[in-house]
């Protein structure tokens, strides 16, 4: 086993790498599935250089086209988790200061991430055509619908704008519990511990929910969901169905 020190240090050299080969394959191809692809192979060797057993449940749930993942949020783990998990180059909506990190960004970039200054409602608008064109295109699209991370597991309020955006694609909305990173990367550490991670598909809100319900009542029920995942109920059917 890597010493804690030791596993942050080859892992920050393994990202930076995995950074300059999907920044320069984007350069070179023009397109974004060799970045993406590349993506999920960073996100599957950053977790088998952590050494961190993953359970995986509900991977039937994903839909063989475009759909939108909604996820809690616990540490900086949680998208190279996600990436290598689901494995289908799926993509993040991040805030815009994910894509300022050097190297690392372009490379996000590179891969189809796609990056929102909150602040500013002409690019929220863009980001939005963005992320429908990519949807309907067959993407799927990560949100962490709590818009930061959680230092100690619990799950925040969600935000209404991933909900929005299914609304306006006409995909259905797959909540999704992580769980493990805030003990594998505490909030404000930069050292890399032992942890079991979890990462459990629930089955998906329909896309017609967002014509019946507002988008606020489908962030509702999609963080009860995640809630009761959390709490070993299960994702059992609730009022929007």
């Amino acid at each position: 086993m890597i010493p804690g020190l030791l596993k942050s240090v080859v892992i920050f050299l393994h990202t930076m790498f995995a950074s300059l080969i999907i920044y320069l394959s984007g350069i070179a191809t023009r397109k974004g599935r060799v970045p993406s692809l590349l993506m999920d192979w960073w996100g599957r060797w950053f977790i088998r250089i952590g050494g961190w057993s993953v359970r995986v449940e509900g991977m039937e749930h994903l839909p063989g086209g475009g759909a939108i993942l909604v996820s809690n949020h616990q540490s900086l783990v949680d998208i190279p988790l996600l990436v290598g998990v689901i494995n289908r180059g799926a993509a993040f909506l991040a805030k815009r200061e994910l894509g300022r990190i050097p190297l690392f960004g372009k490379a996000m970039t590179s891969a189809g991430n796609l990056f929102v200054d909150r602040d500013d409602p002409r690019d929220a608008i863009h980001l939005m055509r963005d992320a429908v064109r990519a949807i309907r295109g067959g993407k799927l699209i990560v949100v962490f619908a709590e818009g930061t991370r959680s230092g100690d597991g619990t799950i925040g309020e969600f935000k209404s704008g991933a909900f929005y955006l299914a609304q306006k694609a006409g995909v259905p909305v797959l909540p999704v519990y992580i769980d493990g990173g805030c003990r594998a990367l505490p909030k404000g550490s930069l050292i890399f511990r032992p942890a079991e991670l979890t990462v459990r598909i629930l089955a998906p809100l329909p896309a017609e929910s967002g014509t019946a319900f507002s988008k606020q009542e489908i962030a509702l029920e999609a963080r009860r969901r995640i809630l009761a995942a959390r709490d070993g109920e299960g994702a059992r059917s609730g009022a929007l169905l």
